[in-house]
């Protein structure tokens, strides 16, 4: 039996927060749209699960602020409520031992954490920061960086730990320094927000918005191959069910998953950029707790270890009224290879530290040993965001790419964001283009 074609403007392979707020930003245009997501539910990482009357995130989840996400948010009208955690009366752990985080002025003056000449230079560090042109140091790692323009041995762990608290990457051998330093200047400028019912009130409304103006959004579709049709369009097979044949498509997928379903030149040309691609990953404890047994013990970063933990629903609402959803996580070290049991217990650890008796009052925990947090590292030697692949691809025209390793704007969610902007500004232009010609 003959297969038949459905033809639509945009395909978009990937229902999850890049692929869904590109539909959003082309259903706006009045474009007709397709979004193709393999799982049974859309919003990949950013999705949410509900356990027990606990609304957990996979794993720790913060929405920048000032950041490209929340830009792209308002201009949809997606409404995020939620909380932003405080700055000070956290816990800095080193060398197993709780001291006061430095959280502003006087938390540092206060701190035994530091020494009086790391204080000084800690407070010299945070004062210039702001004036730091981040761009001057996209080639130079974050360790290479931190080792020019930090002396205090303990000051140097603080600032690496802050950096590793907003980039989520432990990896200060590859990562950026330009890239490391603009993502800790957006993050003491603007703090972040932790979601009212986890990122998936955020996903729900974007899918609203991708299905809005005659879009259409299918779950449980999986996606064969995307190929140039010959004739300036794309052919999309889809398994199962009729081609589609789009005048552009977008491949919102981690780059592993794009490589496999892309046909042709184009697809070695997307090998060429990622095959060097180190992920960020995270081990991550979360807990649905009865109780808090220590109420105001609400959040602690680890200065020597690589590890972090938050009691997420202190600000935002994650579970019925008196019960708290806390997160532990362990950022993972650039291929590392280690033991998941030993990391739960390191983790459960941290928790006995910060909330001792919490195993008296767990209703739910779910361990997640390996989870990506990223599609790769933003790395020095590549240039920091600047040297991460184009959202357009060369020599494949109306072919797009979306997602948090696309782009030269941001990381994490806010790069999967701006790549999404970027891609439906230059949409856009082509077909405004394609008719001003015909």
């Amino acid at each position: 039996m003959k297969r038949t074609q459905a033809q639509v403007d945009i395909a978009i392979v990937g229902g999850g927060i890049g692929g869904l707020a590109t539909a959003a930003l082309l259903n706006e245009a009045g474009r007709s749209v397709v979004v193709l997501e393999k799982s049974p539910r859309f919003g990949g990482r950013g999705g949410t699960q509900s356990e027990a009357g606990y609304q957990f995130n996979l794993g720790p989840h913060a929405l920048y602020r000032t950041g490209a996400g929340m830009r792209v948010l308002d201009k949809l009208g997606v409404n995020v409520p939620g909380g932003v955690p405080s700055a000070s009366g956290g816990f800095a752990v080193r060398a197993g031992k709780t001291h006061t985080l430095p959280g502003g002025f006087i938390s540092l003056l206060t701190t035994d954490l530091l020494g009086v000449a790391g204080k000084l230079e800690t407070a010299r560090l945070l004062a210039t920061l702001p004036r730091v042109d981040a761009s001057d140091f996209e080639s130079m790692t974050l360790a290479d960086w931190l080792r020019g323009n930090v002396r205090d041995a303990v000051a140097a762990e603080l600032i690496g730990a802050l950096i590793r608290l907003s980039t989520y990457a432990n990896a200060p051998e590859l990562l950026s320094a330009g890239a490391a330093l603009r993502q800790l200047q957006m993050a003491l400028d603007g703090n972040v927000k932790y979601l009212d019912g986890g990122w998936q009130s955020m996903v729900d409304q974007l899918c609203e918005k991708a299905s809005q103006g005659g879009g259409e959004i299918r779950c449980g579709v999986r996606v064969g191959a995307v190929s140039a049709a010959g004739d300036g369009s794309w052919r999309i097979d889809v398994h199962d069910s009729d081609a589609i044949t789009a005048t552009a498509v977008v491949l919102a997928l981690p780059p592993a998953a794009a490589g496999s379903v892309l046909q042709g030149q184009a697809a070695e040309t997307l090998l060429a950029w990622t095959k060097d691609f180190v992920p960020v990953r995270a081990a991550c404890l979360d807990i649905g707790l009865k109780t808090l047994p220590k109420s105001r013990n609400l959040f602690a970063l680890g200065i020597d270890a690589p590890l972090y933990l938050s009691v997420h629903s202190s600000v935002a609402r994650l579970a019925e009224d008196g019960k708290m959803v806390v997160h532990a996580a362990k950022y993972l070290a650039a291929g590392e290879k280690y033991d998941a049991a030993a990391v739960e217990r390191e983790l459960e650890a941290l928790m006995d530290l910060i909330q001792p008796g919490w195993r008296e009052f767990v209703e739910h925990r779910r361990f997640l040993p390996d989870m990506t947090v990223a599609a790769t590292v933003v790395a020095a030697t590549a240039g920091g965001t600047s040297g991460r692949p184009s959202p357009t691809v060369s020599g494949a025209e109306g072919l797009f790419l979306v997602g948090d390793w696309v782009g030269d704007e941001g990381m994490l969610a806010d790069a999967s964001f701006a790549s999404a902007e970027t891609v439906a500004a230059r949409i856009g232009e082509r077909f405004r283009a394609n008719r001003a010609a015909a």
